[in-house]
């Protein structure tokens, strides 16, 4: 477990050097809120890819441990996903309802409008899991969290357009498409483990 915690923590140095380039976006409560979100999104990419059994299996995890490290990032990555709009909102002077209220007439707009989406199914995941866990059937609770896949696809499109800092350094633009490029492998390893469950009956008959 001591490689995994490494790995995570290793995962968001890239932003957290952000924090000595405040001068770029002006102060730091805009700061804080374009680094939290990035932050939190790392955090929610791990949370997605260690919640699958088939890779715990792989990696031969200790189940109690995985479930601890899972409500940790879980926790972390609720509390950062929460900065970052709260502060957006304080910066821009915005009512609450820029949350919630889709606008897709630029592709400003429909990138900001992809951010409040991800933020929507994160809450609907997150107040399953915990406020909501005993007052729903494991049934609907697993078809919420499946929701979790496309909500990362959101993310990563909410940054390409609106993420001043990551279309002010370069470097951090390609970590982003590496982040997205190493989730679309997970999907796709993901979709292939599925489909070979599926034509294992097949190949027994």
């Amino acid at each position: 477990m001591a490689l995994l915690y490494g790995a995570i923590c290793i995962s968001v140095l890239p932003f957290l050097w952000l924090f000595t380039q405040i001068r770029v976006v002006g102060n730091f409560s805009y700061a804080f809120g374009n680094i939290a979100g990035y932050i939190g999104a790392v955090f929610l990419l791990w949370e997605c890819v260690l919640g699958n059994r088939e890779l715990q299996k792989k990696w031969n995890m200790q189940k109690g441990e995985l479930i601890r490290t899972h409500i940790i990032l879980g926790v972390w990555g609720m509390f950062f996903v929460l900065i970052h709009p709260i502060l957006e909102l304080m910066v821009y002077a915005e009512h609450v309802s820029f949350l919630f209220l889709p606008d897709i007439s630029t592709t400003f707009d429909l990138h900001i409008t992809a951010g409040r989406i991800a933020f929507l199914l994160v809450l609907m995941v997150w107040l399953t899991s915990s406020l909501m866990r005993g007052s729903v059937s494991h049934r609907v609770w697993f078809i919420i969290h499946l929701f979790s896949y496309p909500m990362m696809f959101f993310v990563f499109f909410h940054a390409f357009e609106v993420g001043t800092y990551l279309n002010t350094f370069f470097f951090i633009k390609l970590y982003w498409i590496a982040l997205l490029l190493s989730y679309l492998g997970f999907i796709t390893w993901r979709i292939y483990e599925l489909r070979a469950k599926q034509d294992i009956p097949h190949q027994s008959i």
